[in-house]
């Protein structure tokens, strides 16, 4: 499916450039030099360098931008869009099991392609996957990582463990009715493996794949802490110290995680982890709704970065981030859009937005507002911090990864250009992407795939969907029954 990923030494000329550098000039024109997968100039490039170079694009109706960093999403998901409505975190959670359930490594592959398209059409470079759903093996890994290889991304996979149950997404009297309790004991898709199971799983894909192509790293993930015991959680911090890669987790993303970390730890999830030698610099947490004043200068105080999903935290009646007081203390904050069928898409142009919006109805002061240039360093230098990629790649800047996206200004929503990053966040919502570059590659060109064959990943894609509703036929009449228990 790979039609071919070749670095190439371009010219952008004459853009509008977005740098988001240490200075955060914004070039009106300005020229952008790659050469070997890097920024080698930005500014003015003298008209003789590009006789040298295998491509020149002309910038002058375009915005060149860093690639957007999505800093969680779940590449199981890319074929469950639209896939419900008016369900709760809970139920949600349990019918995302028998979409996603048994599927073969070539799902798995096609999946995670399909994400990319989406995430690579709309201006994302990178992303971190928190992968997959359920228990998962070797091949599940390989597949997903020669999925990022092909598509030219960067990106952290982040191996979704867990060795307790998810308690959190039982009802609220805490256990199933009998019948349905026995049904899953029998089935159970959330069967937990145990730490030295976990610990072989985590350290042969570190070691087969961590690095790749230069551009995927592999670092351990709990599902949520509170679904992991002690040991496990341990084990996450051992791995990262002893491979030097990051840790990846869902955090505090309903109110009743905050009761049963309260009741099963005697103090916060934050400070559990904490104690665990986990708040680290390493650590990104998607979703953390239900955090206190306290927490969050702790987690300020420990460069722990938090991942803020708005769609998905709003869709599923989860809450709202206290983003503006994080931002105000310190913490570092990236963005994601979670799963497709969670949030609705991979545009991560559409969270900026919503981001800039949720908190400013219970505000007065404007002041206070997250404004368009906080939510794009969200989704550029932050998710690069939760990538441990800062400095690397989130701005043009000499030296930098030439992850690049170029606008077409000629879309009604950029005329005129009044000011670009406020119409990048506020007005476009992806269509105006027209040329990508991962790498130093040219993904996308003319707003399409280039990188790969789109189209048969699509026509695959179109037709996994029936046969895994045939294949796991027993589970979605499992989940719809667990789904009316739940919803309350």
């Amino acid at each position: 499916m790979v039609a071919g990923l070749r670095r190439e030494k371009i010219l952008i000329r004459g853009a509008i450039v977005l740098t988001l550098d240490a200075a955060d000039r914004v070039l009106r024109p300005g020229d952008v030099l790659v050469e070997d997968g890097l920024i080698a100039a930005v500014g003015s490039v003298a008209p003789d360098v590009a006789a040298t170079c295998d491509r020149v694009i002309d910038g002058s109706d375009r915005l060149v931008a860093p690639g957007l960093v999505n800093a969680h999403t779940h590449s199981p998901l890319s074929v469950v869009h639209g896939a419900y409505d008016l369900l709760n975190h809970r139920a949600s959670m349990w019918l995302f099991q028998a979409y996603t359930a048994r599927r073969t490594p070539r799902e798995v592959y096609v999946s995670a392609m399909l994400n990319c398209a989406e995430m690579l059409l709309s201006g994302t470079t990178a992303a971190i996957d928190h992968f997959p759903e359920q228990a998962f093996g070797p091949a599940d890994v390989e597949a997903v990582v020669a999925a990022y290889r092909d598509s030219g991304m960067r990106a952290l996979v982040a191996l979704r463990i867990f060795d307790g149950e998810y308690a959190d997404i039982l009802p609220p009297s805490g256990s199933l009715p009998d019948d349905i309790a026995r049904e899953v004991a029998r089935d159970n898709p959330f069967m937990p493996k145990s730490v030295p199971e976990l610990r072989e799983l985590c350290t042969d894909s570190i070691r087969r794949w961590d690095g790749d192509s230069g551009r995927i790293r592999i670092g351990p993930a709990p599902s949520n802490p509170m679904r992991c015991s002690d040991d496990l959680l341990t084990m996450c911090v051992e791995l990262s110290d002893q491979y030097g890669v990051p840790v990846h987790c869902h955090l505090l993303e309903t109110a009743v995680q905050t009761e049963i970390a309260r009741r099963r730890y005697g103090t916060t999830m934050v400070r559990h982890l904490d104690d665990l030698g986990l708040l680290t610099p390493k650590l990104s947490c998607a979703h953390t709704i239900w955090i206190g004043d306290d927490d969050i200068e702790l987690m300020a105080e420990r460069g722990a970065v938090v991942v803020h999903n708005p769609e998905s935290n709003l869709r599923g009646g989860s809450g709202i981030a206290p983003i503006p007081a994080m931002l105000a203390r310190g913490v570092k904050v990236g963005l994601g859009n979670d799963g497709s069928c969670s949030g609705g898409d991979q545009v991560l142009q559409r969270a900026m937005r919503l981001a800039t919006m949720i908190h400013r109805v219970s505000e007065p002061d404007p002041s206070k507002w997250v404004s368009t240039r906080q939510a794009l360093a969200m989704a550029t230098a932050g998710g690069a911090a939760a990538m441990q990629g800062e400095g690397r790649f989130g701005a043009i800047a000499v030296g930098q990864a030439a992850d690049l996206a170029l606008y077409d200004l000629r879309h009604p929503w950029w005329i005129p250009v009044n000011d670009p990053i406020h119409q990048l966040v506020q007005s476009e919502q992806g269509a105006g992407v027209d040329t990508v570059i991962a790498d130093g590659c040219v993904a996308v060109e003319g707003g399409r795939i280039a990188a790969f064959d789109a189209d048969a990943i699509m026509a695959e894609a179109r037709d996994m969907m029936p046969a895994i509703k045939a294949r796991n036929r027993d589970l979605f009449d499992l989940v719809e029954r667990v789904g009316r228990a739940v919803i309350v």
